[in-house]
This record gives C-alpha cells, sequence and structure tokens, in this order.
C-alpha cells in the first residue's frame, strides 16, 4: 500500500492538519509488518489489482491521534536557508551576465554546504532555475506602497473614523427602535417612569456605560 498527500503544509493549521492525518495511517495500519516483494509479479497477478483514489473526507472515520505525539513537521519554506541562498545567488548572477546555467548554481550550493546531500542541493538548484527560467529570467519587483507613510496612516485614520462613526450611529438606532416600541415600555421603565439602563442593555446588547451615554444624549436621564 502506498499513499501521497499534496497539499500546502506551510502553516501552523496544515502541519497540525499533516500530522494528524500521517497519525490516522499509523494507528489504522499498525498491525501491518511491510515485506519485501521477492519475486516479480506476473501479469495474471497484476490483473487482479485494482486501484482506487481515496479522497481525504473519507479517512474521517479512522482512529486520531494528537498531533503533539508527532514530531513536527518543518515544512515551511521560508525557513530553508539552502533554498534561499541559492536563489539569491541566482538572482545576482541574472543581474551581473543575464541567464546563469545549471552548473553555476549546483557548484555554488556544493562549494556552501557541504553538509548537505548532493541529490537535495540538486533538487534545490533545478527548482530555483525553473522559477527563472519559466519568468524569462526576470526578477519579480518588491511590491512598493503607492502611498506616502504620512498619506497611508491618514486614511487609515479616516477608515477608523468611518467605523467608529458607523458605529455609534448603529448603536443610537439600536436603542431608539427599543425605547419606540410600545411592547417594551413596561420592560425597560421603573414605575417612576426612569429608564432601566440594565434591560435596555439587555435588550440592545451594549454596556450600561454605553446606554447611559446615549440616554444622557438624548436628555432621558
Amino acid at each position: 500500500m502506498a499513499y501521497a498527500l499534496n497539499g500546502y503544509f506551510g502553516t501552523v493549521q496544515g502541519t497540525e492538519y499533516l500530522n494528524d492525518i500521517i497519525a490516522r495511517f499509523l494507528l489504522s495500519f499498525k498491525d501491518y509488518r511491510p515485506t519485501r516483494i521477492k519475486a516479480k509479479p506476473t501479469i495474471e497477478a497484476l490483473g487482479t489489482y485494482a486501484p482506487r483514489i481515496y479522497k481525504l473526507k473519507e479517512l474521517q472515520a479512522l482512529k486520531s491521534l494528537a498531533s503533539n505525539k508527532l514530531p513536527r513537521a518543518t515544512a515551511d519554506k521560508f525557513d530553508d536557508f539552502t533554498f534561499w541562498a541559492i536563489k539569491f545567488h541566482c538572482e545576482d548572477l541574472i543581474k551581473t551576465q543575464g541567464i546563469p546555467t545549471a552548473n553555476q548554481l549546483i557548484q555554488f550550493a556544493i562549494s556552501n554546504f557541504e553538509g548537505k546531500e548532493y541529490s537535495t542541493l540538486k533538487a534545490k538548484c533545478r527548482s530555483v532555475w525553473h522559477y527563472y527560467e519559466l519568468r524569462n529570467w526576470t526578477i519579480p519587483v518588491p511590491y512598493k506602497r503607492k502611498c506616502t507613510k504620512e498619506q497611508y496612516m491618514a486614511t487609515r485614520q479616516e477608515n477608523m473614523n468611518k467605523v467608529n462613526q458607523n458605529r455609534i450611529i448603529k448603536n443610537r438606532n439600536k436603542i431608539k427602535a427599543v425605547l419606540d416600541d410600545i411592547f417594551l415600555q413596561d420592560d425597560i421603565k421603573f414605575k417612576n417612569g426612569k429608564y432601566r439602563v440594565g434591560k435596555i442593555a439587555e435588550l440592545t446588547d451594549l454596556t450600561r456605560q454605553s446606554v447611559s451615554k446615549y440616554l444622557k444624549e438624548f436628555d432621558l436621564i
């Protein structure tokens, strides 16, 4: 039996999800012992094999295991400093000579990361080389804010003011709706005619302080 999981596991939730799926496999097949095939299968034997694609949702019924019982996966590519060193070196070569050769990347990787396996370094170099080949050997331009920091902060403050103003209008309307409801008059007023701040706060889902503030604005207290 063989399986492959396809997806992006570079986030905390993604890593936990991956660990949980692996744990389900380990628990479900823990009684099986892998055996090496000693003889090549015959055509007749292969004819009885029916491959099937399983969806992840079909694994929901499998036993689960807390992800903290498994070693945490390190799938975040931003922690791969070897990859980024090769990538930046490739960009330097693009700036100086135009199109770098695959051998230049491999030689750089071997000379700077002697402790890494050759196949691993070669795979990283291939990934970087193909990335820039698909982009016609151009270096992506970093995102630049279209406005100054002062303009950005002013716009942000303006938006915050709009949000606060809309919240104030919404709260006022909620309180007015309760005050104008003739069926709630006995609930929101004491016998002496004063408003019950706590009851209005409960009906409008606001704090007592907010209700008192708006009632003062309405000259009701």
